[in-house]
């Protein structure tokens, strides 16, 4: 089946920052024994739906990128809020270019709109929450060492909001953090304070770590997280891309209950380089889109799919054609049906254009 370069599959990764954990971990070897099953001898949980990109008409995001994000970026602190607005705008903007393409696969697909089967799931363990008081009751979180332009926000209907961010730590590295702030409505409460931070992935290499000039230390000068909370079960699904001690590459964790730690990342994809990663979900279907970390000279856009709530990803494909540089991807999920869109300039110095491609998720 095709893939984009060496995967992690359901492999574990320590959350501390110690050696990496080659093992999977107990409650996960019953997901690593499906995915083999899956990759070795099932046919593919999923279908392109359109045999090839679709270009659309419409401006392409990465047209209105501000510059990328740096590692020192000595701006004060409404400098860098419209860096941030910026970047926002141009992830919204991806999304509502995905909205036609997707409403029209879910009319021409009247199944596509239903869920998957429901997964049987273990409830996780809860731990101790995280200490309140360090990041305040403000609309965002407060933390002075958060590298600048990397918080993302998402909506937990009923529940209250999640935030997701790159913190910066010792030695040039870097760490994955999310916080909750509970709903004010449920809480009878004006405000209320955030929660965290939770451990995501400390795992990220600096440039005093071994083979650093070999694999890079980029600290804060990397893409935001992708975040989501799914409708169905109300789990948080984050995306990134870092370098960890076994290498780079693209990973996903979860948190099933905002009481609980996230589950241990597993890696989605290694690679050669860090870029763009974002996730959608909707009940069991994950999506995560990424610039590919193993496409060379010519930049290309995957796409890697979960129908296990994140716990495997089976398969991973390369959405575009070959024919020009794709980057800056966009996906989105409803029911069984699935939309990737990417920014791609058919030759050099030319202007960039949006192209989509639609697929199909199965039983």
């Amino acid at each position: 089946m095709p893939t984009t370069g060496k995967t992690g599959g359901a492999r574990g990764r320590a959350r501390d920052t110690g050696a990496r954990a080659g093992r999977v971990p107990a409650g996960a070897l019953p997901w690593a024994l499906a995915g083999v099953l899956l990759a070795g001898c099932e046919p593919a949980g999923w279908t392109w739906a359109d045999d090839a990109p679709v270009t659309g008409t419409a401006p392409a995001p990465v047209a209105f990128s501000p510059e990328p994000p740096r590692d020192t970026l000595p701006l004060d602190a409404a400098a860098e809020a419209a860096l941030r607005a910026g970047d926002l705008l141009r992830e919204a903007g991806g999304r509502s270019l995905l909205e036609a393409p997707l409403a029209a696969l879910l009319a021409a697909e009247p199944g596509a709109a239903a869920p998957l089967a429901a997964m049987a799931v273990t409830p996780p363990a809860r731990g101790t929450p995280p200490a309140t008081s360090p990041l305040g009751a403000g609309a965002l979180p407060a933390d002075a060492a958060r590298c600048p332009r990397s918080l993302r926000v998402v909506a937990a209907p009923g529940r209250g909001r999640v935030a997701v961010w790159w913190r910066k730590r010792s030695a040039g590295r870097v760490a994955l953090v999310a916080a909750w702030q509970d709903d004010p409505e449920a809480t009878a409460a004006e405000t209320t304070p955030w929660r965290g931070p939770f451990l995501v992935d400390t795992l990220d290499q600096g440039p005093l770590d071994a083979r650093a000039a070999e694999r890079g230390a980029v600290g804060c000068a990397r893409p935001a997280p992708g975040v989501v909370v799914d409708d169905r079960h109300g789990w948080v699904h984050v995306a990134y891309a870092l370098t960890g001690p076994e290498g780079s590459g693209v990973f996903y964790a979860h948190q099933m209950d905002p009481r609980a730690p996230f589950e241990v990342p597993v890696a989605v994809v290694y690679g050669d380089r860090l870029g763009t990663v974002r996730v959608a979900a909707a009940g069991d279907v994950v999506a995560v889109a990424y610039d590919d970390p193993n496409s060379g000279a010519r930049p290309a856009v995957a796409l890697a799919l979960s129908r296990t709530g994140g716990h495997v990803f089976e398969e991973r494909r390369l959405a575009g054609d070959g024919t020009g540089t794709a980057e800056d991807p966009h996906v989105a999920v409803r029911g069984r049906a699935v939309v990737v869109g990417w920014s791609e300039r058919p030759a050099p110095g030319a202007p960039p254009v949006f192209r989509t491609r639609r697929a199909l998720v199965r039983d």
